[in-house]
């Protein structure tokens, strides 16, 4: 745990642990945590407001099946029809019900490309699918998605993509999906988009072009800064087939209130937009003039950094945690990623690595 992250049933792995982090190591009272990438500027105005009041009027009730109110809001800010828009139980839920509809294809095998998010496996091997692990992405191509990983896909009914991807930080413009969903359909397999991050790089999403072999999952609990609500959505038009997988009632009313707000602030995504992009760009300066550290380029709101094996356990007896990028595949344990903060908190891991290097 002093690395930075904890293991999961399923061989998952996660960062945002600051209360584990706290039993296993008591001589920190408090973290300040880089390890759970979500929207410095916290939740727009109202949005907790709506939580609350859910609480207290809406608590007493089943929320609607259908979920109108939200899949409207969603649609509008997505860009697309509210009949390919499936709320889910946070992005993660998302994945697995992707990952269960992919199942009625052709083939017996989903392929994940490394390295990136552990849950694909597990929603993988969930839907009865054998996950299969390709390198995508090497540090010495700088992160550079290989193309080549996609040329067998032989009785693969599943691919699963991050965009941006989880660690490594890089993007693939919308073009570049596309080309790789088309490769896959070819194969007679689903691509599994997840698009967790896609909120801070405008025109990236592939959301309104959605068809029976391409579906995308997406989180509103990282831009939206609502982790604990548990908040996401699947947009495909297999939307009846993957809700068919889903348990009832998926999204309670505080989180949905929450969505319904936050979706409707257009203003609140163009101030996000700007302000993570530009402390994103002056943290990454900082760190690349650190001696011994080589951070790579990121298009979300979290970087992946190179240094000394060990760093994360060294930054956390003072109190930071950062997410210890051993366990992904592909990479080793002198990677570790960080979230983008504010700059007085930027400042502090800043000062931090310094003092360690």
């Amino acid at each position: 745990m002093a690395e930075g992250w904890a293991d999961h049933p399923g061989g998952r792995h996660h960062g945002a642990h600051s209360g584990l982090a706290s039993r296993s190591m008591p001589t920190a009272n408090r973290f300040l945590d880089f390890s759970q990438n979500v929207n410095p500027l916290g939740p727009p105005d109202g949005v907790l407001d709506a939580a609350r009041n859910a609480v207290t009027d809406e608590s007493g009730g089943y929320p609607d099946l259908g979920y109108p109110e939200l899949r409207d809001a969603l649609a509008r800010y997505f860009g697309v029809s509210a009949e390919t828009v499936l709320p889910t139980n946070g992005g993660a839920e998302a994945l697995f019900l992707a990952a269960r509809a992919a199942s009625e294809n052709p083939g017996r095998k989903a392929v994940v490309l490394e390295p990136t998010f552990s849950e694909y496996a597990t929603a993988a091997r969930t839907a009865g699918l054998e996950p299969v692990h390709r390198i995508s992405r090497r540090p010495e191509d700088d992160f550079a998605f290989d193309v080549g990983v996609l040329e067998d896909l032989e009785d693969v009914a599943a691919v699963f993509l991050c965009n941006p991807n989880n660690p490594t930080g890089d993007a693939l413009s919308r073009d570049e999906v596309m080309r790789v969903a088309s490769t896959v359909r070819g194969a007679g397999a689903t691509l599994i988009l997840d698009e967790a991050f896609a909120d801070f790089i405008p025109g990236v999403s592939v959301a309104d072009g959605v068809e029976g072999q391409l579906c995308v999952a997406r989180s509103l609990t990282k831009f939206f800064a609502i982790p604990g609500l548990r908040l996401g959505c699947l947009i495909s038009t297999r939307t009846e087939l993957a809700q068919s997988f889903q348990p009832s009632w998926p999204v309670n009313a505080p989180a949905a209130a929450a969505g319904t707000a936050a979706a409707r602030d257009f203003e609140f995504v163009e101030r996000s937009i700007a302000t993570v992009g530009r402390l994103r760009e002056d943290l990454a300066q900082s760190l690349g003039a650190l001696p011994g550290i080589k951070v790579f380029p990121g298009a979300a709101n979290f970087l992946l950094v190179r240094g000394p094996e060990r760093m994360p356990g060294k930054l956390a007896r003072r109190g930071i945690l950062v997410r210890g990028c051993e366990p992904f595949r592909g990479l080793g344990p002198e990677f570790f990623r960080v979230a983008v903060r504010g700059e007085e908190e930027n400042g502090r891991l800043i000062e931090a690595l310094r003092e360690e290097l």
